[in-house]
C-alpha cells in the first residue's frame, strides 16, 4: 500500500504541474508555445490513462474465504510494481490444533536397548529317552538375546476435572514390552522372508484410560491403566497394565510448623521478602486404593446347546465356568514422613478372585519333580483356584552422607494355601503359602551423574501367589524359588541411563515343581534347579 500511495501522489503532482502550465495567458503564446501546449495536453491524457491503469493493477486481490490469514507483498515484474495477497506462514504453535476441552497435554515415552542372558538347570529328575530338546540330568538351557522396546504415550487433562491417557508399546506380551532382534527371520513368509523382517515389530495399545478427579483427594479411573496399587516385583510384574476400574483416595496432614511470619520492612520503608514458614516436623499421608480388574472374560456366557465340560480337576465331569473372572484389590496404607530425616510407608493389601472364567478354571498344579521335564511343564501352571492373598509392601527411607537410602520389603501369604495344595494333589504341602523379599537401595536417579544400587533377597513358595502376575524376568517367572537380585544404574543425563541387572535363584522345596506360566518362561524347565539372569540396558526417556 505504501508503494501504491507514492506512485499515485507522484502522478497527481505531475498532473497539477501540467494543468498549471496550460493555464498561462493565451496572449503570451507563440506558435512554438502552442505546439508545446498541445504536446503537454497529449502527455496529460496519457498520464491520466496510465494512472487509471495503475489503479486497476494495484487494486488488492480478493481473499478466497476459508484459505486462512493472508499478507500483502509488493512484487516487481520488470515494468511495474504489483501488490499480491499471499497466505500468511503459520507459526509452530498454530500448526497443532487441540480441542477446546483440553487444558493440558503431554507427549512422553522411552526407548530401551537391551542385551539379555537367561540360563537354567534341571536336577536329578526323571528323564525321557534322549533326543533333541529332551532335558537330561543337570542339563543347562541358555539363551542370549539382543532386544529393544518402545513406549510412546499421550496423557492430558480436560475441563471439569476429567483426564485421559493413551500409550502405545511394542510386544503383545502382558509381562514384557521387549522385541527380540532377528526372531522373526524366515526363509520365506508373507512379508518376503530373509533377515530383518518386521513380523515381531508391531505396536499395540498398552494403556487406554479415562478418569475423574472432581471429588476432594479422589481419583477414579477406568480402562487399561498403569497398576494403581503400591506393589513389588514379587507380586506384580511392572509391565502389566490391568484392565477395569480403580478408585484412589489420598490425603496429607501436617503436624507442627508455623504460620508465615509478618512482612519485614527495610529502613526506607520498602517491603523485604519474609523468610518461609517453618516446615512441619511430621507429615502423615493416608491412602486407599481399590480395584476391580477384569481377569478373564468368559465367552460366551450362554452358549448354544449344552455347556462344555472338563475332567481335568477331579477326574469327574464338571461344567466349564461361564461367568467372568475378576481380580479385586483392597489396599489401605499410610506414609509417615519426618522431613529431611526419615520416612516409613506401609500398604497392606488383600486380593480376592470372583469367578474362574473359561481360561483359568483348571486347578493349579505347578509341575512335579517325579515327572519328566516335558510332563511336568504340561501340568496346569495358571489356575487361579483357592487364592486369597494378603500382601504388605513397605519401605523406610532416609539420607546418609547426602545419599538417599531406603530399605524395602514385602510379605505375602495365601489364606487358602491348604485348599490350593490339596487341589494340586499335594495335601500335605499347604504350609507352602508364604512369600517375602527384603532389600537395600542406595542413591537415586534424577539428574545427570546420579547413580543407584539395589540389592535384595526374594523367597516365593509354590502356593503363595498368582503365577500369572509375578515378574517374568527375575527367577524365570516361577514360584517355589528363592534367590538374590542386584541392579546398578548410572545417569549419563537426566534422560539417558545405563542399567545392569543380575539375578540368581535356586529351587526351594524339592518335593514340588517350580510353577509358572509356560508362555512366560525364558528357560523351559520344571523344576528349575538353578537359574541365572543378566541384562545390560540403555534407556532413553523423552
Amino acid at each position: 500500500m505504501f508503494t501504491k500511495k507514492i506512485i499515485l501522489r507522484a502522478a497527481g503532482a505531475g498532473l497539477t504541474a501540467v494543468i498549471s502550465l496550460a493555464a498561462q495567458p493565451l496572449w503570451a503564446q507563440t506558435s512554438s508555445e502552442s505546439k508545446e501546449i498541445q504536446e503537454l495536453k497529449r502527455e496529460v491524457a496519457e498520464l491520466k490513462q496510465e494512472v487509471n491503469s495503475l489503479k486497476n493493477r494495484t487494486a488488492p486481490l480478493s481473499v478466497v474465504p476459508g484459505e486462512g490469514k493472508t499478507k500483502t507483498e509488493v512484487v516487481y515484474d520488470g515494468k511495474t510494481y504489483v501488490e499480491k495477497s499471499v497466505p500468511l506462514e503459520k507459526s509452530a504453535a498454530d500448526k497443532w490444533k487441540l480441542s477446546t476441552s483440553i487444558t493440558e497435554m503431554e507427549l512422553y515415552g522411552d526407548i530401551r536397548l537391551r542385551y539379555q542372558y537367561n540360563g537354567g538347570r534341571t536336577d536329578n529328575t526323571p528323564v525321557a529317552s534322549p533326543g533333541a530338546g529332551v532335558a537330561g540330568t543337570h542339563d543347562w538351557q541358555e539363551r542370549e538375546r539382543e532386544r529393544y522396546r518402545l513406549r510412546l504415550g499421550l496423557r492430558g487433562t480436560l475441563m471439569d476435572d476429567w483426564f485421559f491417557g493413551l500409550r502405545l508399546e511394542t510386544s503383545n506380551n502382558a509381562r514384557s514390552t521387549n522385541v527380540t532382534f532377528g526372531d522373526d527371520t524366515a526363509s520365506s513368509n508373507p512379508g518376503g522372508g530373509g533377515p530383518f523382517a518386521k513380523g515381531s515389530d508391531i505396536v499395540y495399545i498398552g494403556q487406554a484410560y479415562a478418569g475423574y478427579k472432581g471429588f476432594p483427594d479422589t481419583t477414579l479411573t477406568a480402562g487399561r491403566m498403569a497398576n494403581p496399587l503400591l506393589s513389588t516385583r514379587m507380586v506384580w510384574d511392572p509391565d502389566i497394565n490391568p484392565e477395569g476400574l480403580a478408585e484412589q483416595w489420598k490425603h496429607t496432614w501436617a503436624i507442627g510448623g508455623g504460620a508465615p511470619p509478618p512482612p519485614v520492612y527495610s529502613k526506607d520503608g520498602k517491603n523485604v521478602a519474609a523468610p518461609p514458614p517453618s516446615e512441619p516436623w511430621l507429615k502423615i499421608t493416608a491412602f486407599a486404593n481399590f480395584a476391580q480388574f477384569v481377569y478373564d472374560d468368559s465367552n460366551p456366557e450362554n452358549p448354544l446347546g449344552a455347556r462344555a465340560t472338563t475332567t481335568a480337576n477331579t477326574g469327574n465331569s464338571q461344567l466349564v465356568p461361564n461367568t467372568d473372572a475378576f481380580l479385586c484389590a483392597w489396599q489401605v496404607g499410610a506414609k509417615f514422613e519426618f522431613p529431611h530425616i526419615v520416612y516409613f510407608q506401609l500398604a497392606p493389601t488383600l486380593y480376592n478372585y470372583t469367578g474362574n472364567g473359561d481360561t483359568f478354571n483348571i486347578h493349579y498344579v505347578g509341575g512335579d519333580p517325579r515327572l519328566t521335564n516335558a510332563d511336568s511343564l504340561a501340568t496346569n501352571q495358571t489356575g487361579i483356584n483357592s487364592l486369597l492373598v494378603f500382601d504388605a509392601p513397605m519401605e523406610v527411607g532416609w539420607k546418609a552422607w547426602g545419599l538417599p537410602m531406603r530399605i524395602f520389603g514385602d510379605f505375602a501369604t495365601n489364606f487358602e494355601g491348604d485348599e490350593r495344595a490339596t487341589a494340586a494333589g499335594q495335601p500335605g504341602q499347604g504350609s507352602q503359602r508364604y512369600a517375602y523379599t527384603a532389600g537395600l537401595s542406595v542413591g537415586q536417579l534424577k539428574k545427570q551423574n546420579d547413580w543407584q544400587l539395589d540389592v535384595w533377597y526374594q523367597h516365593s513358595e509354590q502356593y503363595a501367589l498368582d503365577p500369572n502376575l509375578i515378574d517374568d524376568d527375575w527367577f524365570n517367572a516361577q514360584l517355589n524359588m528363592h534367590g538374590i537380585g542386584a541392579t546398578a544404574a548410572y545417569n549419563f543425563s537426566a534422560a539417558v541411563n545405563l542399567t545392569l541387572n543380575y539375578g540368581y535363584a535356586w529351587w526351594y522345596n524339592h518335593n514340588l515343581g517350580t510353577g509358572g506360566n509356560v508362555g512366560s518362561l525364558a528357560i523351559a524347565t520344571n523344576p528349575t534347579s538353578q537359574y541365572q539372569w543378566f541384562t545390560a540396558d540403555l534407556n532413553v526417556k523423552f
